[in-house]
């Protein structure tokens, strides 16, 4: 079996209290995320990324976390940076998967294509996506 080639990223939250190296796939899995918890999170929709296992080195004791039950009624834990509160990731216990807030990245050019996620549930009316971006 052919094993998935890894890249590492840096990155950090705006304050520069927080610092991390992130190994993700050639590919990315990133995702532009609509639903509730998010919107209520920041206001709007969110660019996250698809954490592999153990693939963030970073500090956790500067992070504070928020966690509370999603739309599913699974449970969501958020985390920031507790300086500047900057999101840094979340993790949905539904699918037992974390992201990272594709924002934080000190490069972003490897992120050429994003699906959106829960865009039928819960979007601004004016957004306007075509049915390929949509995840299924």
């Amino acid at each position: 079996m052919t094993e998935k080639k890894m890249i590492k990223y840096d990155g950090g939250c705006i304050c520069g209290e927080i610092k991390f190296t992130v190994k993700l796939d050639e590919k990315p899995r990133v995702f532009n995320c609509h639903c509730v918890d998010c919107r209520k999170k920041l206001g709007g929709i969110i660019t996250i990324i698809q954490l592999r296992e153990n693939a963030l080195e970073i500090d956790e004791s500067k992070l504070s976390t928020f966690t509370h039950s999603g739309g599913s009624k699974n449970i969501i834990t958020k985390s920031f940076c507790k300086k500047c509160a900057a999101p840094v990731t979340t993790y949905v216990e539904k699918w037992g998967v974390s992201y990272l807030y594709a924002g934080l990245l000190n490069d972003i050019s490897s992120l050429k294509h994003a699906k959106n996620i829960f865009y039928k549930e819960s979007h601004f009316p004016f957004m306007k996506i075509n049915e390929e971006e949509l995840s299924t």
